[in-house]
C-alpha cells in the first residue's frame, strides 16, 4: 500500500464529519430563525391587538403602521393612515409639540411624553397622552412607537371640576362678604343697642338716685330702692360684659413668640385694685413662651386670676398656683386655686354664655368671661377647660400652641 492510500480515507473520513457538523449547525440556526419568526408574530399580534393604540413613526414622523385601537381612533383604516405624517391627523395646535417630540426622541432621550390633541375622520378633537420609544437597533433604520392614551373624557372632567371649583370659590366669596356684611350690621346694632341701653340705664341710675334723696328728706325708707339699685349695678355690667364679649369676638389675632411671664406681670398689676387687702400666696414654675396673639392671652389669664380671687374670696388666704404640662405641640397652662370648686358634672356649663355654676347674689359675675376665653383659645388654635370638686378648689387650664426650637427676641 502506498501513502497515497493511506491518506485517502482519512481525508475522506474528516470531510464527513464536517459536512454533519454543518449540517447540524444548520438545523441549530433554522430553528433559531423558526423562534425568532415565532416572536416576530407574536411581537406583531401584540403590538396589532395591543388595547392601547399604537404606531410605528419614522424619524419624520411617517407612519410606518398602526395598530387596530389606533385605527379605531382616528377612525380610519390602517392601510390609509400608512406613510403619511401622523401630524396630519394632529391639530395646528400640536404640530410643534410633535415635532419637538421626535427631535428629543432622536436626538437626546430615547422616551418622552406629551399631550397631543388628535382629529378624527369626523372631526372630532381627542385630547391624547402620547409617549414615544426609539426601537432601532445600531443596525436598523431608526424608528420609534408612539404609544397614545385617550383622556378626553379624563380632560373633560377635570375642566368641569375646576368649573365647579371656580364656581364654588365665587359662591364662598359671596358667601363670605354676604356674612362680612351681616357682622357688621349685627355688630352695628349692638353698638347701637349698647348705647341706648347705657343711656336708659343712667337716666335710671340719676332717677333712682333724686328719689332717694326725696325719700331721706321725707323721712321715710327705700328697703326695695337698694335692691334696684343692685339690679341696676348688675344691668350696667351686662352690658359691659357684653361689649367685652364682641370686643373680644372682634379681635384680630397675631401670632407671634409670646412670653406668659409677661403676660402675668400685665395682668397683676391690672387687677391691683382687687388683690388690695387680700392675702394671696403665689406658687409658680416660670411660665413658657408660646405661640399665640398676646392681647387675646392677656385676656385669658387675667380673666383665671379674677375668676380665682372671686372664688377664694371667702378663704382667710388665697392660694394660687400655676401649673405647667408640655404635650405634643402644646403647652398646658392650668390655674389651680383653694376656692369653692364646682360639681365636675357640670365643668362645661362655666364655659357657656351666661354660664353660672354659683348662685348670683353670692358671686358677682355675668357669665361671660369663660366663655370670652373658650372663644379666644379656640381661634389661637388651643382649647380651654376646668377641673374641680366641690369646697376643693378648682383648675382652670388652657392649651397653647409652643414654640419649639426658637429664640424668643
Amino acid at each position: 500500500m502506498s501513502h497515497a492510500d493511506d491518506v485517502r480515507p482519512s481525508t475522506a473520513e474528516s470531510a464527513d464529519r464536517s459536512i454533519t457538523d454543518l449540517q447540524q449547525e444548520i438545523q441549530v440556526l433554522e430553528g433559531q430563525v423558526r423562534a425568532a419568526e415565532a416572536n416576530a408574530r407574536q411581537a406583531r399580534r401584540l403590538f396589532t391587538h395591543s388595547p392601547q393604540a399604537a404606531f410605528l413613526l419614522t424619524p419624520e414622523g411617517r407612519v410606518l403602521e398602526a395598530n387596530v385601537q389606533a385605527s379605531l381612533l382616528l377612525g380610519v383604516p390602517a392601510s390609509r393612515s400608512a406613510g403619511h405624517r401622523l401630524g396630519k391627523y394632529l391639530t395646528s395646535a400640536s404640530q410643534g409639540p410633535f415635532t419637538a417630540l421626535l427631535k428629543q426622541v432622536f436626538a437626546t432621550t430615547p422616551h418622552a411624553t406629551t399631550e397631543l390633541v388628535l382629529l378624527t375622520a369626523d372631526g372630532t378633537a381627542r385630547t391624547v397622552l402620547a409617549a414615544v420609544h426609539r426601537t432601532d437597533a445600531d443596525d436598523e433604520a431608526p424608528g420609534c412607537q408612539l404609544v397614545v392614551t385617550n383622556v378626553t373624557s379624563l380632560k373633560q372632567a377635570h375642566h368641569h371640576l375646576l368649573n365647579d371649583v371656580e364656581a364654588l370659590q365665587a359662591s364662598i366669596q359671596d358667601q363670605t362678604a354676604r356674612n362680612q356684611r351681616l357682622e357688621a350690621e349685627v355688630w352695628e346694632v349692638i353698638q347701637g343697642t349698647q348705647l341706648q341701653l347705657n343711656l336708659q340705664l343712667g337716666r335710671l341710675q340719676s332717677a333712682l338716685r333724686l328719689h332717694q334723696k326725696e325719700v331721706e328728706a321725707a323721712g321715710g325708707t327705700f328697703t326695695h330702692l337698694e335692691a334696684t339699685q343692685d339690679v341696676l349695678r348688675s344691668a350696667f355690667a351686662l352690658v359691659e360684659s357684653l361689649n367685652q364679649y364682641m370686643e373680644a369676638r372682634q379681635l384680630r389675632l397675631r401670632a407671634g413668640s409670646v412670653d406668659l411671664n409677661r403676660v402675668l406681670t400685665e395682668v397683676v398689676k391690672d387687677l391691683q385694685v382687687v388683690l388690695r387687702g387680700r392675702s394671696v400666696q403665689w406658687s409658680s414654675a416660670a411660665l413658657p413662651t408660646v405661640q399665640g396673639d398676646g392681647r387675646a392671652l392677656r385676656i385669658i389669664l387675667r380673666e383665671y386670676v379674677s375668676n380665682a380671687l372671686k372664688f377664694t374670696r371667702t378663704r382667710e388666704v388665697t392660694q394660687l398656683q400655676w401649673q405647667v404640662e408640655e404635650t405634643g405641640d402644646h403647652y398646658l397652662i392650668g390655674l389651680q386655686d383653694n376656692g369653692v370648686g364646682f360639681n365636675q358634672r357640670q365643668k362645661d356649663e362655666a364655659f357657656e354664655l351666661f354660664g353660672r355654676l354659683h348662685p348670683t347674689g353670692t358671686y358677682e359675675g355675668t357669665g361671660i368671661g369663660l366663655a370670652v376665653v373658650r372663644r379666644l383659645a379656640e381661634r389661637g388654635g388651643g382649647r380651654a377647660w376646668g377641673e374641680g370638686k366641690v369646697d376643693q378648689g378648682a383648675t382652670f387650664w388652657v392649651a397653647c400652641l409652643n414654640v419649639p426650637n426658637r429664640k424668643v427676641e
